[in-house]
C-alpha cells in the first residue's frame, strides 16, 4: 500500500472504531464480528475485507473492542492530540491541526531540540543545571549542547516530547535527568526537512 492509502485506511478504522463504539455505548462489548457486520451495514465492506486479510490489524481490533469505553475513549483522544502535535510542522496541515485542536501542538522549540538531537547525530543529552538556567548536553554524537530559545517553556517541551514518544526520560548513576532521542523522532524531522 502506498503512504496516502496506508494513512487514509488507518484514520478511517481509528474513526469507525470510535464510531462504532459510540454507536453501542449502553451494549455489552461487542466482538470483532460485531464489528465486521457493522462495517458492512455502514458501506464499508472494502474496509471489512481489509481487515478479515490481515491477521495482525484484526487481533489489535479485538483488542480494542475489549477495551473499556472510557479508557478507548482516552486512547482515542490521545491519538488525535498526538497526530495533531506532530502535524504542526507541515505546512497546511499546521493550520488545519491549530484550528481543530488547540490544546497540543508541537512548539518551535520542542521540533528545534529534535532538529538539534538530529544535526548531531546524536543519541542522549544530560540535564545541567547552572546560573543561567537548565543546560542539555549531548552525551555522543557530536557533542555540543542543545539551544534552548525559550526557557521558561523548556520543561513542557520536554514533558510534551515525551508524551508523544519522541523521547524517552532516563536517569544517570547520579540521578541527574537523560533525554533519548527516539527513531520515531528522527523520522518525523526527516519527514519534516523533506516537505520544507
Amino acid at each position: 500500500m502506498d503512504p496516502l492509502s496506508i494513512a487514509s485506511a488507518f484514520a478511517t478504522i481509528v474513526c469507525l472504531i470510535g464510531q462504532f463504539r459510540g454507536e453501542r455505548a449502553g451494549e455489552d462489548q461487542s466482538d470483532l464480528n460485531d464489528f465486521l457486520q457493522w462495517l458492512i451495514e455502514s458501506n464499508h465492506s472494502e474496509l471489512k475485507e481489509l481487515l478479515e486479510s490481515n491477521a495482525q490489524a484484526s487481533e489489535g481490533i479485538k483488542e480494542i473492542l475489549n477495551e473499556d469505553r472510557e479508557i478507548l475513549l482516552g486512547k482515542l483522544e490521545s491519538i488525535n492530540n498526538a497526530l495533531a502535535s506532530f502535524v504542526t510542522s507541515f505546512g497546511g496541515f499546521s493550520s488545519v491541526a491549530k484550528g481543530l485542536s488547540h490544546n497540543s501542538t508541537l512548539s518551535d522549540q520542542a521540533v528545534s531540540i529534535l532538529a538539534q538531537f538530529e544535526g548531531q547525530e546524536a543519541s542522549k543529552a544530560l540535564e545541567l543545571h547552572m546560573y543561567g538556567g537548565k543546560n542539555l548536553m549531548f552525551l555522543d554524537g557530536n557533542q555540543g549542547s542543545i539551544e534552548i530559545s525559550e526557557p521558561r517553556f523548556i520543561e513542557d517541551d520536554l514533558k510534551t516530547l515525551i508524551e508523544l514518544g519522541l523521547l524517552r526520560h532516563d536517569y544517570n548513576k547520579k540521578g541527574e535527568n537523560i533525554y533519548i532521542y527516539t527513531r520515531s523522532a528522527s523520522e518525523l524531522i526527516k519527514a519534516i526537512e523533506t516537505s520544507s
